[in-house]
């Protein structure tokens, strides 16, 4: 890929724990040796990555790359948006999900390698009003994990901290009376969690949607209805393994677009972060967004 010239790099310097900060000395050095001129900017608060992207896309550069988790990633697609320049990843989060989605290095600097070995594949993105996802948009279970997650001052880190997060959450479990639309057909449903994927993993290496693929134009609906909490967490390890597929209380839907009406309001999450709060209306914007991706992409299991 030879013809990047110039690449700017987003950096949320307190992803993973801080971790991405003190990797900062040594991306310099890797930069050094690769035959392209890199900018180095530095998030500052929350939604800066969207920002600094949106002007990145002014500036011309060849590519925008993301250091960070999930949700810097999720910022700087919101700034890029559709149509931008070809996007990268440097894993340095909690859950990097769109990474492993990708097959793209979890080991945070060997993804320099796609600046000259990789290529650019165009993803479907979904969207709700003017925020894009990437992975996930989830309402319940999915969004309460991720609030306690974002909130946890715990020892563990990375999809450890997502793993036991989902262990404390089960306790809280409650089913969710909803009526779900999806490319015009109406589904009611008393439903635990809905997760609206477009990946197949999310949750730090949960793969729950096994079949997803980033680019077939639709969204994987994946609801989880009515469990006990001694089911799920029976289930649990088995998702890992998308060994869920056949659960009698996990139904599997595909579409384009999705609408989800709650008769309380619960928070909506997108990408590992909450933004606001049901009702819920996603569609899915195909195939014009570009990635950096190494060469074979592993589509399913």
């Amino acid at each position: 890929m030879g013809f990047l010239n110039s690449v700017l790099i987003i950096i949320n310097p307190i992803a993973g724990g801080g971790r991405a900060r003190k990797m900062i000395p040594e991306l310099q050095a890797r930069l050094n040796k690769i035959p392209v001129n890199a900018t180095i900017r530095l998030t500052q608060a929350p939604e800066h990555a969207v920002q600094l992207a949106r002007e990145a896309r002014e500036e011309n550069f060849d590519a925008v790359i993301a250091m960070g988790g999930d949700g810097t990633v999720n910022e700087v697609i919101n700034g890029l948006g559709p149509g931008g320049p070809p996007f990268g990843i440097i894993p340095a989060g909690t859950g990097n999900d769109l990474a492993r989605s990708l097959n793209i290095p979890l080991a945070p600097l060997a993804s320099l390698d796609l600046l000259q070995k990789g290529v650019i594949r165009k993803i479907d993105l979904g969207q709700e009003k003017d925020r894009l996802f990437s992975i996930i948009a989830g309402l319940g279970f999915p969004a309460e994990v991720m609030r306690r997650t974002n909130d946890y001052k715990g020892v563990f880190r990375g999809p450890l901290a997502i793993a036991y997060n989902v262990v404390k959450t089960v306790s809280l479990l409650q089913p969710i009376p909803l009526e779900m639309e999806l490319d015009g057909q109406i589904y009611p449903r008393q439903a635990s969690g809905v997760f609206i994927l477009n990946t197949r993993f999310t949750g730090g290496g949960l793969l729950v949607a096994p079949e997803a693929n980033p680019a077939d134009g639709f969204l994987d609906v994946v609801i989880m209805n009515n469990l006990s909490r001694p089911a799920l967490l029976g289930l649990l390890p088995r998702v890992y393994r998308g060994g869920h597929r056949n659960h009698p209380q996990i139904e599997f839907f595909r579409a384009r677009k999705i609408k989800i009406k709650t008769a309380s309001l619960y928070s909506k999450m997108f990408d590992g972060s909450i933004y606001g709060t049901s009702p819920l209306e996603v569609e899915i914007i195909p195939q014009d967004f570009k990635i950096i991706c190494p060469k074979e992409v592993k589509e399913n299991d």
